[in-house]
């Protein structure tokens, strides 16, 4: 199975953007990594090995516009199935791997696994009581099969103020069009939380650059 995963990114820590690179090219699982650059200077990944696509414009949507973006080029690789990872995140090395068994005996179109909250500092904090495949699921925990390919438009046909969560809307439109899909409830992605909220449920002070919202799903892209 041909496996593109796509990372957009805007303003990324280097160091960040490349722990991510580097959990995708440490998969058990194979897959071909995509970097959308968001109108930002482009970062250089020592050792890159995959598609660095660099966008002239910042198209202020928390990285959706990139994300079909990317879509549209592991499409025309002939991509299997598409992944998705924000720039400060990573993947564990058996992610891809679990969620590819999971839709294949389960013969789901998309699925969706668990994540695991770390600190800013990248040590773990708690698994993430939130994402729970009914009311969240999240962008970096999301598989997507070749069958659902056309729901990916959904990525860009809602407004502005809702950017932010559109994984939510994604879910639920490909739900809603009867795309069979599945939640995997092993917290195989590292989010790199900056919310306030998350720290609470940790019972654990939020460090002082946290992000106090009510939202604790919300996006980390910028």
């Amino acid at each position: 199975m041909k496996i593109c995963v796509v990372t957009p990114y805007y303003r990324t820590e280097a160091a960040w953007l490349a722990a991510a690179h580097r959990s995708v090219r440490e998969q058990t699982q194979a897959a071909h990594h995509i970097l959308v650059c968001d109108g930002s200077e482009p970062v250089a990944i020592p050792s890159f090995a995959g598609t660095h696509i660099v966008l002239q414009r910042n198209y202020r949507d928390y990285g959706n516009t990139p994300r079909l973006i990317g879509c549209y080029q592991a499409m025309q690789m002939n991509a299997d199935a598409i992944a998705f990872l924000d720039a400060d995140n990573w993947f564990y090395p058996d992610h891809l791997a679990g969620l590819v068994a999971f839709a294949q005996k389960n013969q789901l179109d998309a699925c969706a696994s668990a994540r695991m909250l770390h600190r800013l500092d990248g040590s773990p904090l708690i698994k993430c009581p939130v994402v729970d495949g009914r009311q969240h699921i999240d962008t970096s925990c999301l598989l997507v099969l070749k069958r659902a390919f056309p729901h990916m438009l959904t990525w860009v046909l809602l407004p502005q103020d809702v950017a932010a969560v559109m994984d939510q809307f994604v879910w639920k439109h490909m739900l809603d069009q009867g795309a069979r899909l599945g939640f995997l409830d092993r917290a195989t992605v590292a989010y790199r939380t900056r919310h306030a909220a998350h720290y609470n449920l940790a019972g654990e002070a939020a460090p002082p650059e946290a992000i106090v919202r009510s939202d604790v799903h919300g996006e980390n892209y910028h």
